[in-house]
């Protein structure tokens, strides 16, 4: 609330109040004002209301008349409330005889004595009243309200002889001495304070952008991240509850247990402090030894973000740094399943017992649906619960319970609810250990007022510590008087009441720094704190403002960085006007709104960014990604599609990320304004989907996309998305469309001047030539092409072409030439570390040496392709692999390779029923297994060949299809594949 608070006795300026309040309001400018006989509405609670004014209100006006100012006056609860708020109070004397109370001496009141006489004094006094307000929002008005709340404190501490609230007095001074100090150094020299504290944020920039490496090779550890959050030294009980988890944790069975409550429960707390135990073999509470092979720590709110890449990854670097290795190949397979990729990994967990905690995991669900938001997720938890023997525990804490989940296998899942909160005497016994050293009052509080503090908290730990701030916020506070204020409220949301209780009694700028972390969200440094409060308080410095937010139980710290309980992210983040989204376009004065503040966090990421040349895994990428969030949230939807465009081809998709690529550019679908930023995002979203085999989704998106671009006069743009659906039909045995759409594809590149396209599109009709047989027309393109990649020097297009005319050429048995070709182009490939070429290129070259009959040389060339593991590969080099095996009669060999063979082309086939060739190398691959001696497979080998032909019967195809048949039938001593060749030629 952004509105000034009048405080008034009815019984003589009642009418006073209501035109001050019109007048202020009406403008100009118009200053927003809160008046009780206006603002409180029937039936609302009228304590309640004054006492939420007061909190959130800007300043207090005390209307100075004989009444207000008496004994008995409710005003003096009014502004004495406003004073622990740390509230500016404004005097205004209205009859001359009414005396300034002595607790808001020496504050200088505005004189209205003469308001009443006429109009024109009534508008002079108004006018002094607004220039007033202008003032208090300045650096010198900031000063002067630190400089009133000194001398208020230095009084008191001549006046209170009680030697441990003289020490909470004497420690608010010195504090306030060294902000006042401070803010003078922002009143008398602005420019050189800004020109410091903007040197300090570089700073801060520069250390964000040169994170630390590991000296050499990755380190590795038994306990991945830093918890989330650690028990205190004051943590008391829970016993239970604890016995509960390590009971989980002992059984065999069991892999996941969901500890549920509101917030402010104690979830993480009594989480952490177990696996902190057992970070040292040890159950706490007596529990006994109990060993672990390694913790994994993922906090929806912390610096390590609850997903499936970080889970994967985080779980892999328990194991050897070969195995991880493998296991990052296949996570980055697009067409390996989760099921498949965590089968993979847990598999490697067959002794002892690893944890994961989940924390915060609420973030991560839907609170209508109750659904997991992540699907990819889902499906990783689901296969952890439902896949053969492993080891691997996960532990979520959570307000909210995920649904369908806790239907997946509920016999191997617990579930702890910690709706309960701490009895006697623990709750009581962490409120004396949080005031270690006395000062609050709470260390030597007799045993029945904490006895009511924790029924008033109901125990809830969050509600405790809440208590705790309050006291270390407010010297004047006591608990007898929490207790008494509180003496009829036992809300379902204590925690919530009694940490807004809390924020509200913090200064201003603490107040400003717990926003700024809660816009920000997720664990920052302070010197992003201070970018983005940079335009609201000149000379910020929120370093020491942090550290003692922290040691009032506020704000958290890990490794550096500062964030918020949930709890208190929400409160304080509601404290912050909501805005509109054209308020980031201000320049000059920035709003201090919510859509205002995530604009500028978003900037402070921008310029976070480490170089380019750093970009190496997917934590680099980590304020790209934070900055896509705020824009986001920020409905900066345009900015949000810049942000994910530079990254999403090149690095998302280069890197395996392809569902994440595709849920970012999902957001955005709707929301953008830029046609052709749309026309980039829905296209790219189409390429992501047909990385992971969703054709028929790349197809919409293709022409959803081209469509734009035409609408636009974009030709660059609707010659790259008529190339994209032309690779779509040619996946799904279009051929003749196909090679339609890449002619106009490379009618527009060659109008525009687009080498690299032109050569793109070219490379791509020699491939459906090819398809259809027309081997010489195939050559053309392809040499057309080679020769623009290496004219303008597209190294990839390069490698592509050789290995397509290496495929060309062993149709034409030109085998020499051909493995020559084939040779450069995984030359190349291994230069430009391009995996997927690796694996294209070794298999040309396998099959090129397989009809030179240089067995060896071929099965050498084939297991290279082989890892490269590259997953619209996998089904043809391991057919070609378990080929050249049989052939040099290492059966065991060809078995499983073309029993593997057959299952990654089942893979692949589940993301796309029209992927002719997976078909066919299943048919190739069961035509082996039946060579081998499983006869049974010949029907099925035939039903794959038909169904591939009914899908493609280009000649080329079917030529290529016959000839690796015929090579596997030379194996065929004993007949089983008779009259599947015709089958495979589509008779």
């Amino acid at each position: 609330m952004t509105k000034h608070f009048i405080s008034y006795s009815p019984a003589d300026a009642l009418d006073f109040a209501f035109k001050l309040r019109d007048e202020l309001e009406a403008g100009p400018p118009p200053i927003p004002v809160w008046l009780d006989k206006r603002d409180i509405q029937p039936g609302q609670d009228w304590d309640e209301e004054i006492a939420e004014a007061l909190k959130t209100c800007v300043s207090l006006i005390f209307v100075m008349t004989n009444d207000s100012v008496g004994k008995k006056s409710v005003c003096k609860r009014e502004w004495t409330r406003a004073l622990k708020y740390k509230k500016p109070i404004i005097p205004i004397k209205l009859h001359a005889d009414a005396e300034m109370p002595f607790r808001l001496d020496p504050r200088q009141h505005i004189d209205f004595t003469r308001a009443l006489e006429s109009e024109n004094e009534f508008n002079a006094a108004l006018a002094r009243l607004r220039k007033h307000f202008t003032w208090l929002a300045s650096p010198a008005g900031v000063l002067q309200a630190m400089k009133d709340r000194l001398a208020d404190a230095e009084r008191d501490l001549l006046r209170d002889e009680d030697p441990t609230q003289q020490t909470r007095i004497q420690d608010e001074i010195d504090q306030l001495k060294k902000d006042i100090a401070k803010q003078e150094e922002v009143v008398r020299d602005p420019k050189g304070v800004a020109r410091r504290t903007e040197e300090s944020i570089a700073r801060g920039l520069e250390r964000e952008r040169q994170p630390e490496r590991p000296v050499a090779g990755v380190q590795r550890s038994k306990f991945i991240n830093p918890p989330p959050g650690l028990a205190p030294t004051y943590f008391q009980d829970r016993h239970v509850e604890t016995g509960m988890l390590g009971g989980f944790l002992k059984d065999a069975a069991l892999r996941l247990m969901t500890v549920v409550g509101r917030g402010g429960t104690g979830k993480t707390a009594i989480v952490c402090r177990l696996l902190k135990s057992l970070e040292g073999g040890q159950l706490p509470d007596d529990g006994g030894p109990l060993d672990v092979n390694g913790i994994v720590y993922l906090s929806a709110t912390g610096t390590r973000r609850v997903n499936t890449p970080n889970l994967y990854s985080d779980l892999s670097k328990l194991l050897t740094e070969e195995t991880a290795a493998q296991l990052d190949t296949l996570f980055k397979n697009p067409q390996a399943g989760t099921e498949a990729k965590m089968s993979a990994l847990l598999s490697n967990f067959n002794e002892g017992r690893t944890v994961v905690l989940l924390d915060n995991f609420e973030d991560m669900i839907d609170p209508e649906t109750l659904q997991i938001r992540d699907a990819e997720l889902d499906e990783a938890l689901c296969a952890l619960l439902t896949l053969p023997h492993h080891t691997v525990k996960v532990i979520l804490t959570t307000r909210l319970a995920p649904q369908d989940l806790a239907l997946v296998q509920p016999g191997r899942q617990r579930r702890l609810d910690l709706d309960k909160g701490l009895d006697t005497p623990y709750a009581e016994n962490i409120l004396r250990e949080m005031d270690a050293d006395g000062k609050v009052g709470l260390k030597d509080a007799p045993d029945f007022e904490l006895n009511s503090a924790r029924e008033r908290t109901r125990g809830y730990p969050r509600a405790l510590e809440a208590l705790f701030a309050i006291l270390s916020a407010d010297r004047d506070t006591t608990l007898r008087d929490i207790l008494k204020d509180t003496a009829k409220l036992l809300p379902e949301n204590v925690v919530r009441e009694l940490v807004g209780e809390a924020f509200s009694r913090l200064d201003p700028v603490a107040q400003q720094v717990m926003q700024a972390l809660a816009v920000y969200r997720h664990p920052v440094t302070s010197a992003a704190v201070d970018y983005l409060l940079q335009p609201y308080l000149p000379g910020v410095d929120s370093a020491l403002v942090l550290k003692r937010l922290v040691n009032m139980l506020f704000a958290r710290r890990e490794a550096g960085h500062y964030y918020l309980h949930p709890v208190d992210r929400t409160y304080a983040l509601s404290r912050v006007p909501r805005g509109e989204p054209s308020d980031r376009l201000e320049e000059t004065t920035l709003p201090y709104t919510q859509y205002a503040m995530r604009h500028r966090a978003a900037e402070y990421f921008k310029q976070a960014r480490l170089p380019r040349e750093d970009w190496k895994t997917i934590e680099d990428l980590a304020p790209q990604l934070a900055e896509f969030d705020l824009r986001c949230e920020g409905e900066d939807y345009d900015t949000a599609a810049v942000v994910l465009l530079e990254i999403d081809y090149n690095y998302l998709l280069a890197w395996g990320f392809y569902r994440q690529m595709a849920e970012m550019h999902e957001r955005l679908r709707g929301n953008l304004g830029d046609p052709d930023l749309e026309a980039s995002s829905i296209g790219n979203l189409g390429t992501a989907y047909r990385s992971t085999g969703q054709v028929q989704k790349a197809i919409s998106c293709y022409k959803q996309a081209l469509k734009l671009a035409r609408e636009n006069k974009n030709r660059p743009g609707e010659g790259a998305w008529l190339g994209n659906l032309g690779a779509c039909y040619a996946d799904t045995g279009q051929t003749t469309r196909a090679i339609d759409y890449f002619d106009q594809s490379l009618a527009i590149d060659r109008e525009i001047g687009s080498r690299q396209g032109e050569g793109i599109d070219l490379g791509n009709l020699g491939a459906c030539y090819s398809y259809m047989g027309q081997t010489a027309r195939a050559f053309d393109y392809y040499e057309q092409a080679l020769a623009i990649d290496r004219e303008i020097g597209y190294r990839e297009g390069e490698a592509i072409r050789l290995g397509n005319l290496a495929e060309a050429l062993v149709d034409e048995k030109h085998y020499v030439e051909a493995i020559r070709n084939a040779i450069e182009s995984v030359k190349i490939a291994e230069e430009i570390n391009n995996l997927s070429l690796g694996s294209y290129n070794n298999g040309n070259l396998a099959l090129a040496r397989l009809y030179a009959n240089d067995l060896s040389g071929a099965r050498a060339a084939a297991e290279a392709a082989q890892q490269y593991d590259e997953p619209n590969n996998n089904d043809y080099v391991l057919a070609l692999l378990g080929l050249i095996a049989l052939r040099q009669g290492d059966v065991a060999a060809a078995q499983a390779a073309f029993t593997e063979a057959v299952a990654q082309a089942e893979t692949m086939l589940t993301y796309s029923a029209q992927n002719f060739k997976a078909l066919d190398s299943k048919g190739l691959a069961l035509c082996g297994r039946a060579v081998c001696g499983d006869a049974s497979r010949v029907a099925e080998a035939a039903e794959a060949y038909k169904a591939a032909r009914a899908i493609n019967k280009d000649a080329g195809i079917v030529r290529r299809v016959l000839r690796l048949f015929d090579a596997l039938a030379e194996s065929d001593a004993a007949g089983a594949l008779a009259g599947v060749r015709a089958a495979a030629a589509g008779e």
